[in-house]
């Protein structure tokens, strides 16, 4: 993963480093130090490293599931990201390329937390931070602003007595209803937007304790 790039990091280095922070996403390589025979081993046979984000390994841990008892985890669908991003790097066709897919000890809980991953890595879903005024109507102003989208997620904070901040998921298409276009017409209506899509703090901790 981008955030737990030990051997990576080593590579570059030509010695084995100690990453200031891990990510805990993918929880089985979540490690601040790469071991010492693991690198010696990966130094000589190992060509190079490619690194995926959060939600690239969660859409491929969800799209290679086939069912509860066979749904790879975020670590062990680590392999098939890194294939994906390879091909897309290099414009590959017509290869035949071969990944491990190791581990799958994920529990129904951690499934809700991989899906919701995967959304906003495919472009299917945005995180924002919407100010509206603390006065009638105001809600139903900002659902005529969000039109017919979906809203996966609402959370409400009274602020003061002229304004009230929301916490709002809501469902985007890459393609026909990208994520901007959703800011571009709350902001044109009035409505200041702090766009939290890719923002780890908010996507790991904020949307579960607002």
């Amino acid at each position: 993963p981008d955030d737990s790039n030990c051997l990576q990091a080593a590579m570059a280095a030509g010695e084995r480093v100690v990453l200031s922070q891990v990510g805990l996403f993918a929880d089985g390589v979540a490690v601040a130090q790469i071991g010492h025979h693991t690198f010696e081993v990966c130094r000589h046979y190992v060509d190079e490293v490619i690194t995926v984000s959060t939600e690239k390994s969660a859409r491929r841990s969800r799209t290679s599931t086939t069912t509860p008892a066979r749904s790879p985890s975020a670590s062990g669908a680590l392999g098939v990201a890194g294939i994906k991003k390879y091909v897309e790097q290099r414009g590959i066709s017509g290869q035949t390329l071969v990944a491990i897919d190791s581990g799958a000890n994920v529990n129904f809980d951690r499934l809700r937390h991989v899906a919701e991953r995967a959304e906003l890595g495919e472009g299917r879903e945005a995180i924002i931070a919407v100010t509206i005024p603390e006065q009638p109507g105001s809600f139903k102003a900002f659902c005529e602003a969000i039109g017919k989208r979906q809203i996966t997620e609402f959370n409400y904070r009274y602020h003061t007595d002229r304004e009230a901040h929301i916490f709002v998921g809501v469902q985007t298409h890459p393609e026909n209803d990208p994520r901007s276009a959703l800011i571009t017409n709350l902001t044109g209506q009035g409505f200041p937007v702090l766009d939290l899509t890719d923002n780890e703090l908010a996507k790991l901790h904020i949307r579960h304790m607002v």
